[in-house]
């Protein structure tokens, strides 16, 4: 029997290796609806980079450094100083004149501030000083308040005085600066 049993399994496997061995036969299938690989593939591209654009802009815009100034200094050569006191006169009038120690003091205090958020204009020294300056040069007493602190040049001031643009009366009376 054991032999009558080997014989069996061994007949068996024969007909499996026979019946595997040949070719099936198989219908290929062919889908029911084509579509083409462009129909989904340029679209799924243009998504893609227009979303990508579009987070790129957001995070830009989300990023507290893309509002941040940065204050450029300003030196001596950039300005030209013919065309600025032409600039003065024109806007102010030929009586345009400055304030030296008003002008220097504005503009050593700006240079020592290394930005704008950390320099603080003394509001009541300017008005205090505003308001003991003679009428007529009231206007130029905030000129060279302004000029100091926005060019912050000293050596802009000094020219424009040079150039005898300095007020007659230099505030004297202003010992506080």
């Amino acid at each position: 029997m054991n032999n009558r049993g080997l014989l069996w399994v061994v007949f068996v496997l024969i007909q499996f290796i026979v019946f595997l061995d040949q070719p099936v036969i198989t219908a290929a299938q062919e889908p029911a609806f084509e579509l083409p690989v462009e129909l989904i593939g340029f679209p799924v591209i243009i998504v893609a980079v227009r979303l990508s654009n579009f987070v790129k802009k957001l995070a830009y815009s989300l990023n507290p450094s893309t509002y941040r100034r940065t204050r450029r200094e300003i030196t001596s050569e950039m300005i030209n100083m013919i065309e600025a006191e032409k600039r003065l006169v024109s806007e102010l009038g030929e009586n345009v004149c400055i304030y030296p120690k008003v002008c220097l003091h504005h503009a050593e205090k700006a240079k020592r501030s290394s930005g704008r958020e950390q320099m603080v204009i003394d509001w009541d020294e300017v008005f205090r000083n505003y308001k003991s300056s003679p009428q007529k040069h009231k206007e130029f007493y905030l000129l060279s308040v302004f000029l100091g602190d926005f060019v912050q040049s000293k050596q802009f001031c000094n020219q424009l005085v040079k150039r005898g643009r300095s007020c007659k009366d230099d505030l004297d009376s202003l010992s506080s600066i």
